[in-house]
């Protein structure tokens, strides 16, 4: 048994080409088979042995449910999923970060890193040049750029944290 939830102008449109198709059953099994033979070589997960099954009724206010909507998108969730997360971490289950989040975050942590390799390179020839009795006085540059890398340094950690599994944010008072 499949359920799907769909607008009617869809089911409209799929109705007129399930129509010579044997009908909807028979053209969703069709689809769903060379959808799967697409998909032949893909990893499969085993399905929950536990699934989640009990469910809890929540009413909030309208200010209530704007501020969590507007906290669902500031994490690029809808407000169950947000809601569901939040319980979690405060029962200390499932406290990882969000996928959308590692995924914003993610590429940010690589260009740090870009930047503090590229520091370092700049310390390396600031430091050959000190060594080659040029005469250039950049110890205040060279200063400047290991400050730099130091700060980089930081921020790269501390996306790290988070992309470890940082739950902070999810922390509330008793």
């Amino acid at each position: 048994m499949l359920t799907a939830r769909v607008d009617r102008d869809l089911l409209a449109a799929f109705d007129a080409l399930a129509e010579g198709r044997g009908g909807r059953s028979a053209l969703l099994r069709s689809i769903l088979q060379q959808a799967l033979k697409q998909v032949a070589d893909a990893p499969r997960i085993a399905p929950r042995a536990d699934p989640a099954g009990n469910r809890v009724s929540l009413t909030f206010t309208s200010a209530e449910a704007a501020v969590l909507d507007h906290r669902a998108a500031e994490r690029g969730v809808d407000r169950a999923g947000w809601i569901k997360a939040l319980v979690r971490r405060h029962i200390a289950l499932k406290g990882t970060v969000d996928d959308g989040m590692r995924d914003a975050i993610a590429p940010i942590r690589m260009q740090l890193q870009r930047i503090g390799r590229n520091l370092n390179q700049a310390m390396k020839a600031g430091n050959a040049a000190m060594m080659a009795d040029s005469g250039l006085q950049i110890e205040l540059e060279l200063r400047r750029i290991a400050d730099m890398r130091e700060e980089i340094n930081g921020q790269i950690a501390a996306l790290a944290e988070v992309l470890r599994g940082e739950t902070a944010f999810w922390q509330v008072a008793d």
